[in-house]
């Protein structure tokens, strides 16, 4: 009997044992949200008592300093280790992703000093929690972006990686694809040959209606407001569930072509957008019938995607209550 287990085990890829290790990325279906390094132990307790999820991104834009030798400051680094050991604390699957230089991305890819901080600080964190046995993920940047992005955002993945697996071969690492994540950018990106690495994307469309835009974020007037209705005309094109879905394609073909694990690792919109469930509805659906996990954007941070917050006051901030995008998403936590 004992023989028949071990030649089971030896059949099995190397994928689902790894699935076996809290630090692995989970055989279950992630279904979380994005937060914040000003998230509490209150906030936390909620989530994962009253709402039922299971993960949390904590983004960070602009990690490095913006002057040379660029490395955060040790007050900064150990903001992100408390959040990090918060989330793990209440058994929370926690992906850290930060970015170096949000704001002009060729300004860091156009700098060789600026990289070589990315990379050290990278692998001062993953030394960190190398023999850490819970479940914490590295996201190597949040949505690259801008022109250099697509020539040289792989091979300094594939750089990033080494980094982090000389010093940590246990945790999963996460890539997106240049042109801020969205799945059209994976048109730029290959895999970088790690085995334990997960590839994500991000998702906020048509920007007009889910950021409410004219001539800036949040800024659309009352008439446009009105006139943005999903499922309907918006940006010039019909969008719906089948809308969405053809927009979700080439990271399901990037996952199908290499046999690698996606996950959509931000998505969300304003909550007063007209047909804001049904959009979230619609994205959602789609994802869980490719069995792909989630975390939406985002919990308790931006007022404007703050689904807590009552969805009939534009623009303001309202104290939270049980929304109907909050009943919308439990009932997705509760899987």
């Amino acid at each position: 009997m004992r023989v028949i287990f071990l030649l089971i085990l030896i059949a099995l890829p190397l994928s689902v044992l790894q699935a076996a290790s809290p630090a692995a990325w989970p055989a279950h279906r992630l279904r979380g949200a994005n937060i914040t390094l000003t998230i509490t132990a209150e906030d936390l307790e909620h989530f994962v008592q009253d709402w039922k999820g299971n993960s949390v991104r904590i983004l960070v834009n602009d990690l490095l300093s913006d002057k040379a030798p660029y490395d955060p400051s040790p007050a900064d680094k150990q903001k992100v280790y408390d959040c990090i050991d918060l989330c793990l604390k209440y058994g929370l699957y926690t992906v850290f992703s930060p970015s170096a230089a949000f704001r002009d991305n060729d300004k860091f890819f156009g700098d060789e000093a600026y990289k070589e901080a990315y990379i050290s600080y990278w692998r001062e964190l993953a030394s960190r929690y190398a023999a850490d046995p819970g479940g914490v993920a590295y996201d190597l940047m949040n949505e690259p972006h801008d022109n250099l992005a697509r020539t040289q955002w792989t091979a300094f993945a594939r750089e990033l990686t080494a980094a982090i697996r000389a010093v940590d071969t246990l945790h999963t690492i996460i890539v997106e694809p240049p042109d801020w994540g969205w799945p059209a950018g994976f048109d730029y990106l290959e895999p970088t040959g790690d085995r334990n690495t997960v590839y994500s994307f991000h998702f906020y469309g048509p920007m007009d209606y889910t950021h409410q835009r004219n001539q800036g974020m949040l800024k659309a007037t009352e008439q446009q407001w009105r006139g943005r209705v999903y499922p309907g005309q918006l940006q010039g094109e019909y969008w719906d569930k089948e809308k969405i879905r053809a927009e979700f394609e080439k990271a399901f073909q990037f996952r199908d072509r290499y046999s690698v694990p996606i996950w959509c690792g931000e998505f969300g919109v304003a909550r007063w957008a007209i047909g804001a469930a049904q959009w979230t509805r619609d994205l959602i659906d789609i994802l869980e019938e490719q069995r792909v996990g989630w975390a939406y954007y985002s919990y308790r941070e931006w007022y404007a995607m703050d689904i807590e917050m009552s969805p009939e006051a534009r623009n303001q901030r309202t104290e939270r209550t049980e929304t109907e995008l909050v009943k919308l998403y439990k009932s997705y936590f509760a899987r």
